[in-house]
């Protein structure tokens, strides 16, 4: 009768029992250990397994419980981690102005701001698309092609951007670095590297209770004023073995002294904008010497340090510390302005350059129409040369007027290419196939001076007055040198500071212990004092305070300039559109009464009372009339673009708002 063989746990505890193998055979032992009735390191097994060992199914579950365990530690983990460097791509917010925000992601501020690559390619949606070889443009296209792709335009848009960036600057207490045409006063610059105007110079203290020493001091305490706005958080770790020969033996008991010393401290630093700053400091010592009599070795000195200091007279005031900040708010406004009046000279460009194209188009219409009348009139000489009725001469004539006006139609012809290339790279970022070989068919045609309305110069002078970015950017540089006369005034004065200090240290062989010490503040300092600097002569801020002056004036008289020269501008474009108005009704009289000349000429040659010679001079005096018809209605026409420059109403005429020109998508298609 088979007998069943114990199995045993891997520290030869019995587990269950096993069927014995078939007769004649030796059991087998297992690797786990081999059968025995008594085991020294496992007298009992109910003694030494678990419930879990003894059975497989609870150990089991206990490894299932472990491993859910540890996913959840492994998630808190990374959230842990995301929370505290955060991905590098979360900055998205356009507003550099704002900076990287530190919570929850503490490690964002270390980290460079999300900035978008360059766009060096079309916008998508762009009219550009080419048909049969040519490029269809009508002015409400050439108005979005100008806004999402002229690359003028888009380099613009970056002074916004670091007009931001100068704000950001200034919050933190430094100086702005300038951009494009907004003027920095001299006063609050301090050099091509962006200074600050609050105090940078690091609180010093004294008198402190010296623990740990042979003895105690004390002496003259001097708090200046440090930080700025953004605060600063330092950490500090040292360890220092060093070994000294003694002149005598009586202080420390041995000829020479061996220290050992272990520091660590954290110090916090921080300015606000009413001329106040303040610092907070722990800091603790290990020290461990070969000299004998000392009362602790090795000794631990943890200490709190807390300092403030408040300047009364000069930097003392939130508009003199905010100064960099008012100037700065103040630069932003003026890049959105100076973005603007880029944005108008690139659209007035364009519009230009547009209805040149249209003119140039007609010339060369006009050009092709004198042609055929030339062709036209030789080919009719030549038939009365060969009756007889036609000298030769008149011939020759005819002939040299078909050269003539294939001369001129080549001529057009150049002038559209120039044109169309001139306006291609003005609407596209790239000259690349099919739009670099296609030709532009333009869709609106010159527009009728007789449709036009010419506004009351008072009328336009107020809204260019009220439109124009040149005012916008003269006062709003008027106003940084207002915001930043207070700072000048208050640098004139002497240097006053209110300072307090209190200080608390431990000494003991046991670090808790000479902690407990320091902070029930068994061995404080506490000084507060006052010192005042008066600079002899004050030549330095006497000249920055006089030139601050002279640029507000230098400002003011700017501003009345550009008024003056808005009004002039506002007046040379009415007077332009006047006479551009009645050209075209001239020029437009004029060939009408050429035209009417050629027809009653070719009626006489037909008749044999005039020559051809006659009639190529007709001819002439009507291809120069047409020419001079496009042109009077072209300078009509880009005299209009040049009234809504004066007043400043290109973006409004097209219904574009300044928010989309900046970011460089219209909504809808731009109307006019």
């Amino acid at each position: 009768m088979s007998r069943p063989i114990q199995s045993f746990c891997f520290r030869g505890c019995r587990a269950e029992a096993a069927p014995q193998p078939p007769a004649g055979t030796s059991p087998s032992v297992s690797s786990v250990g081999a059968p025995r009735a008594g085991n020294a390191a496992c007298p009992s097994p109910e003694s030494c397994c678990s419930p879990e060992r003894r059975d497989p199914s609870a150990w089991r579950h206990r490894s299932e419980r472990s491993a859910r365990a540890f996913r959840r530690w492994v998630i808190a983990a990374a959230l842990l981690a995301a929370c505290l460097a955060g991905p590098a791509s979360a900055q998205t917010d356009t507003d550099y102005s704002d900076g990287a925000r530190l919570f929850p992601h503490i490690f964002n501020p270390y980290t460079p701001l999300s900035v978008p690559p360059p766009n060096l390619s079309n916008a998508a949606n762009a009219p550009l698309e080419v048909r049969d070889g040519k490029l269809r443009l009508s002015m409400d296209q050439l108005v979005k092609l100008v806004i999402e792709n002229n690359l003028t335009v888009a380099a613009a848009r970056y002074y916004p951007s670091m007009a931001q960036t100068d704000l950001l600057r200034a919050r933190s207490g430094s100086s702005p670095r300038g951009v494009d045409v907004s003027v920095i006063p001299g006063g609050v610059f301090a050099g091509a590297e962006g200074g600050s105007i609050l105090g940078t110079a690091g609180g010093s203290g004294g008198g402190s209770s010296n623990p740990g020493g042979i003895t105690g001091s004390a002496g003259a305490v001097s708090i200046r004023p440090s930080g700025v706005f953004d605060p600063s958080l330092r950490f500090a770790f040292s360890v220092d073995h060093t070994a000294s020969p003694l002149n005598t033996e009586v202080v420390a008991g041995v000829p020479a002294v061996t220290t050992g010393t272990g520091a660590f401290s954290v110090n916090y630093v921080q300015a606000f904008s009413t001329g106040t700053s303040f610092t907070v400091q722990y800091a603790v010592d290990r020290q461990g010497s070969t000299q004998r009599h000392l009362l602790f070795n090795p000794d631990f000195t943890p200490g709190f340090t807390a300092t403030i200091s408040q300047q009364c007279l000069n930097g003392f005031g939130f508009a003199v510390n905010r100064a960099l900040i008012y100037v700065a708010q103040n630069e932003r406004k003026i890049e959105r302005e100076s973005f603007r009046q880029l944005a108008m000279a690139a659209l007035v460009g364009a519009q230009n350059a547009y209805w040149d194209l249209v003119a140039d188009q007609g010339a060369v219409r006009s050009a092709e129409e004198a042609l055929a009348v030339a062709e036209q009139l030789e080919r009719e000489s030549r038939k009365q040369l060969e009756i007889g009725t036609m000298a030769p001469l008149d011939v020759a004539s005819a002939q040299s007027q078909v050269a003539s006006s294939r001369r001129d139609l080549i001529v057009a012809q150049t002038n559209v290419q120039n044109a169309e290339l001139a306006l291609k790279a003005m609407i596209s970022k790239s000259l690349d196939e099919p739009l670099a070989s296609a030709s532009i068919e333009t869709l609106d045609p010159l527009p009728d001076p007789e449709d036009a309305q010419i506004p009351d110069p008072e009328t336009a002078s107020a809204l260019a007055l009220e439109n124009r970015p040149e005012i916008s950017i003269a006062q709003g540089n008027m106003k940084s040198q207002m915001d930043a006369q207070p700072f000048m005034h208050n640098a004139l004065l002497p240097s006053v500071n209110l300072f307090a200090l209190i200080t608390t240290v431990g000494l003991y062989d046991v670090f808790g212990t000479s902690m407990v010490d320091a902070i029930h503040f068994k061995y404080p300092e506490v000084s507060f004092g006052l010192s005042i600097t008066f600079p002899i002569r004050n030549r330095q801020a006497q000249a920055d305070e006089v030139r601050s002056r002279l640029e507000l004036k230098q400002a003011q008289d700017t501003l009345v300039r550009s008024k003056s020269q808005v009004e002039v501008d506002v007046e040379n474009a009415i007077i332009a559109l006047k006479q551009s108005q009645a050209q075209v009704r001239a020029a437009r009289e004029t060939v009408r009464l050429n035209q009417s000349r050629l027809d009653a000429e070719r009626i006489k040659l037909t008749s044999g009372l005039s020559t051809s010679y006659n009639v190529i001079l007709v001819e002439r005096d009507l291809f120069a009339s047409q020419l001079a018809d496009l042109q009077a209605r072209d300078a009509f026409a880009k005299a209009r673009v040049t009234l809504a420059q004066a007043t400043g109403s290109v973006l409004d005429a097209d219904h574009i708002t300044l928010d989309e020109a900046l970011r460089g998508q219209l909504g809808t298609q731009p109307t006019r």
